[in-house]
């Protein structure tokens, strides 16, 4: 710092150090110069750390002269001697300066040693955990027994043996009593006779049906068979015809474009491949048909006509001559009427066309009636075969047409030849659409095929009439083998009752037959007392009674038979109370009972009557009543701005509080932060809380914290903001 001194004949301050003279400024300029940090200070700070004037170093001008801006005087030469106190008086102001700076810097030092303190106290805390707990309720009561059987005989009867006695355990199913059944086994014998000789009068009848009958039958099947295989064949033709000619017209189009459009020749040449497949297989389907077809009608000409066919040809002679009678009455009526203004000419035209075509029908039925009457011509002989040949070339071009699926398969897989391809498809599709004809006669053939299966289904069925009688005692007979079954076996059924089986597992409680006596229908023998269904009869009192509901899961034990407990369930609750004990009876089932168990042993059972899910738990130590509230003290971790803020006092004012969305956050977050506090310094919470149910020193917590929040144990007299520190 520079040292500055005031000339005694001249007021102006002059620099010892550097002879630079200064100028003084006013007091009450608008800033002040703080000697210490070398900064301005705005109005109104304190005088102790400002002097009263601002120093502003001149230029260095010679010692015996220098101009000072309205002085209206020259300074004086400097003395030659060297002065001692300015030094001293620097080196004293510089020693201050140093230490306010050193106090200025540490202004937190008082406040950290106060913060030191007392020592905290130190706790021990477990989170806020979540889990499955349950409410019991502990009873007493005795087993019993579901199935108190009085066992006797579903027949009459001599006791032949008896083979056990009062007391003894029997199991389901053991053979108890036998009856004398030598009378029941030869019924069996005499209800077997009876049934082989109904199956031998039952055979008979069959085997002397007529074969008429079987001809008959025969027939009329076949007929049936032939009509659905006609109608079907007809429908197939019928649904064919019209895909099959669009599908041709469409693929020969669809071939020119793909000829102009190679580009786009792949991705339609999958849906033609596959098109190409299922007509392929279509055509020779059909192609197969038409054949078979072929070669039914060529036998039918080379056998010739049956009287049926002539009198079928007969009756549609005189149905197409009818039918002309009525036409032309039709057409003569139309003619009056249109004479008479009562019908317009287009009625007449219409009946004249009618007549015309019933003449041509009449003169078709009478050349139909005269070919069948003269038989197949060698001519009809020759186009017969030919049709035969031409439907099995038929097969062999569809099968050629496989070729066309490889074609179709190659347009996909080789795109770069999409030109070639496409032409060989385009050929393809005219070849399919010169097939249009062939269609159309395929549906014209299947159609009088079903004409001729119907007309021989009517003949087959008019022939039923001819099958005898003698089917009826075909029933007759099987009608007997039922009876005869019937009786063999309600004898052998009553030949099985001549032995007594015990129904469950149990005891014999009472003997009440002996060997040689006779056994009425229904009478009582034995006595039973089942082990199967023995069940737990609790006693619960009237407070505890509306915690017992069916279904609840039980624990029962039996101390006589074993110390580990049984699963049960209640299966009954008995609504009435004993009017002396006011007690009600609860029956609790144990599905596994071992055979040990016997009715009238004492037992203990454990109810389960609430199961909580997903609680939240805490130990019954950390919890604190007062008031009548039940309340925790939480462990909330702190950071280390939040501490120091409130040891600072006045300079935590200026910082801004934490928001309530952030204090929630911690809250959510509590086991994580609970966590990574332990060892460390936290803030004492008490919160109010709500419990629920307590189980073997944890208690349910319906309220007031959240999962994971860390929970202090014991030190019921921490107040709510103490300081502490978590115990590792």
């Amino acid at each position: 710092m520079a040292k500055t001194t005031i000339n005694a004949a001249n007021p102006q301050p002059v620099n010892a150090v550097t002879d630079e003279r200064v100028l003084e400024r006013p007091a009450d300029a608008t800033a002040q110069f703080h000697p210490q940090s070398s900064t301005r200070l705005a109005d109104g700070a304190s005088a102790q750390s400002a002097p009263p004037v601002e120093r502003v170093p001149m230029e260095r001008v010679p010692a015996e002269r220098v101009p000072v801006e309205g002085a209206g005087q020259e300074v004086p030469p400097r003395r030659k001697g060297f002065n001692w106190i300015p030094l001293a008086i620097l080196a004293a102001l510089f020693a201050g300066g140093f230490f306010l700076m050193r106090r200025a810097n540490k202004p937190a030092a008082p406040a950290a040693n106060a913060a030191a303190g007392p020592t905290l106290p130190t706790v021990r805390v477990v989170p806020v955990s979540v889990g499955a707990i349950e409410q019991t309720l502990q009873v007493t009561g005795a087993l019993k027994s579901n199935q108190n059987i009085d066992l006797g005989s579903k027949i009459a009867g001599r006791v032949a043996k008896v083979l056990v006695n009062e007391g003894d355990r029997v199991t389901r199913g053991q053979l108890l009593i036998q009856l004398d059944d030598a009378d029941l086994r030869a019924q069996v014998a005499q209800a077997q006779a009876a049934l082989n000789q109904a199956t031998v009068r039952y055979r008979q009848g069959v085997v002397g049906l007529p074969a008429r009958e079987q001809q008959v039958s025969t027939g009329i099947v076949q007929a049936q068979t032939n009509l659905r295989t006609a109608q079907a064949r007809l429908r197939q033709a019928q649904l064919n015809e019209a895909p099959r000619i669009t599908g041709a017209q469409s693929g020969l189009q669809t071939a020119r474009e793909t000829v102009r459009t190679a580009q786009s020749r792949l991705a339609q040449a999958r849906e033609t491949a596959l098109q190409t497949q299922q007509q392929t297989t279509a055509d020779i389907a059909r192609a197969e048909a038409a054949a078979q077809g072929s070669r039914a009608a060529l036998a039918d000409v080379i056998r010739g006509a049956r009287d049926q066919q002539v009198a079928q040809a007969q009756a549609q002679v005189r149905l197409a001559s009818a039918n002309l009678n009525d036409a032309q009455t039709e057409l003569n009526r139309q003619k009056i009427l249109v004479a008479g203004g009562a019908a317009p000419q287009s009625a007449v035209d219409a009946a004249q066309t009618r007549f015309a075509v019933m003449q041509a029908n009449l003169e078709t039925a009478r050349q139909a009636l005269s070919l069948t009457r003269e038989g197949a011509t060698t001519e009809q002989v020759t186009q017969a075969r030919e049709a035969v040949r031409q439907a099995e070339a038929g097969v062999a071009t569809a099968r050629t047409g496989r070729s066309r699926v490889l074609v179709a398969q190659g347009e996909v897989t080789n795109a770069l030849a999409a030109l070639a391809q496409s032409q060989a498809g385009l050929r393809t599709a005219q070849a399919d659409l010169a097939q249009i004809p062939t269609v159309r006669e395929e549906t014209r053939v299947a159609s009088q095929a079903v004409d001729q299966a119907r007309s021989g289904l009517v003949q087959a069925q008019a022939n039923r009439s001819q099958i005898p009688v003698a089917r009826e005692d075909v029933n007759a007979a099987q009608a007997g083998i039922q009876a005869a079954q019937a009786t063999l076996q309600q004898a052998q059924v009553n030949l099985g009752y001549a032995k007594i089986y015990s129904p469950v597992n149990g005891v014999v409680n009472q003997k009440l037959t002996n060997e040689g006596q006779t056994a009425g229908q229904g009478a009582a023998l034995l006595n039973l007392v089942s082990l199967d269904r023995v069940y737990f009869e609790a006693q619960v009192s009237e407070n505890n009674i509306g915690q017992v509901k069916a279904g609840q899961p039980a624990k029962v034990s039996v101390a006589a038979v074993s110390n580990k407990p049984l699963d049960g369930f209640v299966t009954d609750v008995i609504p009435t109370a004993d009017a002396r004990t006011r007690q009600f009876r609860v029956r609790i089932s144990i599905p596994k009972a071992p055979r040990e168990l016997t009715p009238g042993a004492f037992a203990r059972a454990t109810l389960s009557t609430q199961t909580v899910k997903n609680a939240l738990i805490v130990p019954d130590e950390t919890l604190g009543q007062s008031g009548g509230e039940n309340f925790l003290l939480l462990a909330m971790p702190q950071s280390g701005g939040a501490r120091s803020d409130r040891a600072q006092g006045n300079g935590a004012q200026d910082r801004k509080p934490q928001s309530s969305g952030a204090q929630s956050g911690g809250a959510q977050s509590g086991g994580a932060q609970g966590a990574r506090s332990q060892g460390k310094k936290a803030e004492v919470k008490r919160r109010v809380v709500q419990i629920g149910i307590n189980q073997g020193g944890r208690t349910q917590i319906t309220g007031g914290v959240q999962a994971g929040d860390q929970v202090i144990i014991g030190n019921t007299d921490l107040q709510d903001g103490d300081d502490v520190i978590v115990a590792k």
